[in-house]
């Protein structure tokens, strides 16, 4: 298996894509360190994990906090003795809904706040927190889950939540992971960002469910077919933009990206970002 004898640390993984990247690291034979902000999700996918033969450990909490990003570092330190692998996953927002007649800026700084915390600050900490480590040990492959949003050939990018405090973060994180991968080569650490696709997660699913809602032209229709845009019938010039290779893109599409990453096949790459997004973005 490509990753026995490895220990991953991954952020934001209780459902989505960082659910299929922790289960597709654990089948490769990776030890997890896993972290979600709901208890009961960290718990169910523990057990999942668990059931593949692989040990892992928990830390549910919000990973925008300094502290939880510490502890999930220092359980996998004092537990397996090591990180090779770091996967943030973390990324999103809140909008904000603030009635503040005496600072008209209140509700846009708490959306740019809420979102840079979750898409870049979290990251950020993250690599900052096991840079040490991974110098010491001289190794390490670090993956930072950007998006499509956060390139220059994102089509249709008002269809993405949040708008420009989340375009803008994970264009931050992308520039991150370039500079950081700079830095840290010489110690031989790879740092990469993938950006995904548009993937009917569950998050997506209840942002489509809404638009088809409150779109009159899809009233009673199956926000899915809507959303996954990727056929030649009524939906194809109204829902997403389609992709070139015509499929429904998924998580598992994402995860096995990480893993060839996060395994000795992609030893000499690092600074770069890679779309996994079948075809969408030109850029």
């Amino acid at each position: 298996m490509k990753l026995d004898g490895k220990v991953s640390l991954i952020s934001a993984c209780g459902r989505g894509i960082g659910k299929e990247v922790a289960l597709t690291l654990a089948r490769e034979g990776s030890n997890v360190v896993i972290n979600s902000f709901s208890d009961e999700n960290t718990q169910a996918l523990a057990k999942e994990l668990e059931a593949l033969g692989v040990k892992v450990v928990t830390v549910a909490g919000d990973i925008t906090k300094s502290a939880v990003i510490l502890q999930m570092v220092g359980a996998a330190i004092d537990t397996f003795g090591q990180i090779d692998i770091v996967v943030n996953n973390v990324g999103g927002g809140a909008a904000a809904d603030i009635d503040d007649t005496d600072n008209p800026l209140a509700e846009v700084e708490a959306l740019w706040d809420g979102t840079y915390a979750m898409s870049l600050k979290a990251p950020v900490l993250m690599c900052e927190a096991v840079i040490p480590h991974l110098i010491e040990k001289r190794s390490g492959k670090i993956i930072n889950m950007s998006s499509l949003a956060g390139r220059a050939g994102m089509p249709h990018v008002d269809l993405v939540p949040l708008s420009a405090s989340y375009h803008s973060s994970k264009a931050g994180l992308i520039r991150y992971t370039q500079v950081l991968a700079d830095q840290v080569g010489r110690h031989n650490i790879n740092v990469n960002a993938i950006c995904p696709g548009i993937i009917y997660t569950d998050g997506w699913r209840e942002i489509s469910q809404a638009m088809v809602e409150n779109h009159p032209s899809f009233k009673g229709e199956d926000p899915r077919e809507w959303f996954i845009g990727v056929g030649e019938g009524r939906y194809a010039d109204q829902g997403l933009p389609q992709t070139a290779m015509r499929r429904e893109q998924t998580t598992g599409d994402i995860a096995e990206a990480v893993l060839f990453l996060a395994s000795e096949a992609a030893a000499n790459i690092t600074g770069q970002t890679l779309n996994v997004d079948g075809g969408m973005a030109k850029d």
